[in-house]
């Protein structure tokens, strides 16, 4: 940018100086060191982008803004440590409050704020941002002029505290998202209340006041979704360019990309990285949290085009295991079932059922018959219900490889999470000319949740969601690092 070369120390840092005032940009990178010493900047035209609108929310030409974007494109640094400390150089009485689904995220970016605030490179240009020693530490700290940066989270309250600036960074956890973008309506509204209503009666000057919401986009209903409807000025970058979705925003930005599915940052994320990410977020995912677009389901949820079937299983899997769901009642209004899935190479299958109406004894008898049956499927999935735990004491003492199943959500939940295996045709089932129970299950699957039983498809549900585990994990620890490295 300028060479050091025949200029003198104070120079440069005058030079520094105004080019970080005049540009929030230009600061970004020249901070960039400090912020992440480990990795180098990567100039981009987002970057621009958001940094654009939040100098315009600074200077009130924007006072509602949501910014969404694809995880690991520098969101947090740049709105929630590297802005707070540029808007403090311009005027440090501005105050703050930072919000997060998460305390430990809302800290970690305090404490990478208040570091660059303090290092000598920013000192020495702007001294008369002075840390308050009398109010510093990681939730708050306060400069001598009157500005303070505090954080909060959904579940938080933030009493007495009234800010120029409230920004929220990823108001729901990424990782709690299945790929379906399955979020519990409890969960909306909870956010939704957060915002509307507490933090709404947070600020300092309801006439000049700015409210900051930047996200990965999880849910059509989600805080971003609501307040778009609303009218906030909406920043919307997508990893791959759509012209059709294409708009320009008030300050007269325009997505710079000319081709379709023309990449975001090829520098960061090139073609087979972002092919990857599809792959490990599934359509509906990588349509919501890479393209900023989530679109809802309507009527069934798992379709008849979905159905795979297959002439032959393979002969050898990964892994098989029983899966059972044992809601058997005493009036025999209800049906027990077992099934046996086989997993090879993340593809599912499905290769035996046994279905009826028992009690506990008959449960057993079944069990201990379908064990014999399919030796290979040692590990046995029983969902630690009432019924579920009398079945496993009676058997424990006789057979191994119980698993009791805390099922987590509702079956409406449970089924949204493993959609994406039956729209990508990784589930098969045997032929209906083979095995007759196929033609009542698929039934059963397509019109969840209308139909009068859903015993199968809970027992689906319970050994898709087991098999496909280490592949989630893996996606759950990828994402980790990306927000250890402050890239979500």
């Amino acid at each position: 940018m300028f060479s050091p070369e025949g200029i003198e120390q104070y120079d440069l840092d005058e030079i520094q100086k105004e080019l970080c005032e005049a540009s929030f940009y230009d600061f970004l990178e020249l901070a960039w060191p400090i912020i992440e010493p480990s990795r180098p900047f990567v100039p981009n035209w987002h970057l621009e982008a958001m940094c654009e609108h939040l100098e315009a929310c600074y200077y009130r030409d924007i006072r509602r803004l949501a910014i969404t974007v694809p995880p690991g494109t520098t969101k947090s640094v740049t709105t929630s440590i590297a802005f707070p400390a540029w808007v403090w150089l311009k005027n440090a009485k501005e105050k703050f409050i930072f919000g997060s689904y998460s305390e430990t995220v809302s800290k970690r970016d305090s404490i990478r704020c208040r570091r660059l605030i303090g290092a000598m490179w920013y000192r020495r240009k702007w001294g008369n941002v002075r840390i308050d020693p009398k109010m510093d530490n990681l939730i708050k700290f306060a400069n001598l002029e009157g500005g303070f940066r505090t954080i909060t989270t959904i579940k938080g309250g933030i009493t007495g505290e009234h800010a120029d600036f409230q920004v929220v960074d990823d108001p729901i956890k990424p990782l709690e998202v299945s790929k379906s973008l399955t979020v519990a309506q409890n969960t909306l509204e909870e956010v939704r209340e957060w915002w509307s209503g507490t933090m709404a009666t947070r600020i300092v000057d309801h006439s000049s006041s700015v409210r900051i919401i930047i996200m990965q986009r999880l849910h059509e209903a989600d805080l971003a979704g609501d307040v778009i409807s609303e009218g906030y000025e909406h920043l919307m970058i997508p990893m791959e360019y759509e012209k059709e979705r294409t708009k320009t925003t008030s300050i007269g930005f325009v997505d710079p990309r000319t081709e379709e599915r023309e990449l975001l940052c090829p520098e960061r994320f090139d073609r087979e990285a972002v092919e990857q990410l599809k792959k490990d977020l599934g359509k509906r995912g990588a349509e919501a949290q890479l393209q900023q677009n989530p679109t809802p389901k309507s009527g069934s949820i798992l379709k008849e085009e979905y159905i795979q079937y297959y002439t032959k299983a393979p002969a050898i899997f990964q892994k098989v295991i029983q899966s059972w769901d044992c809601t058997f009642k005493e009036d025999g209004t209800s049906f027990v079932v077992g099934q046996v899935w086989g997993t090879v190479n993340e593809y599912y299958y499905l290769l035996d059922q046994v279905r009826g109406r028992w009690g506990l004894v008959d449960t057993c008898k079944q069990i201990k018959l379908l064990s014999k049956k399919h030796p290979r499927a040692k590990v046995k999935l029983v969902e630690a219900k009432a019924n579920g735990n009398a079945v496993v004491d009676t058997l424990q003492r006789q057979m191994t490889g119980f698993k009791l199943i805390e099922p987590e959500g509702g079956k409406v939940v449970r089924v949204h999470a493993i959609e994406h295996l039956w729209e990508e045709g990784r589930v098969f089932l045997p032929l209906p000319e083979n095995c007759e129970w196929v033609v009542g299950l698929v039934d059963e699957v397509t019109g969840f949740p209308a139909r009068e039983f859903d015993d199968q498809v809970d027992s689906m549900s319970q050994a898709l969601v087991y098999l496909q585990s280490k592949r989630i994990e893996r996606l759950r620890k990828a994402m980790q690092n990306l927000s250890k490295r402050g890239m979500i």
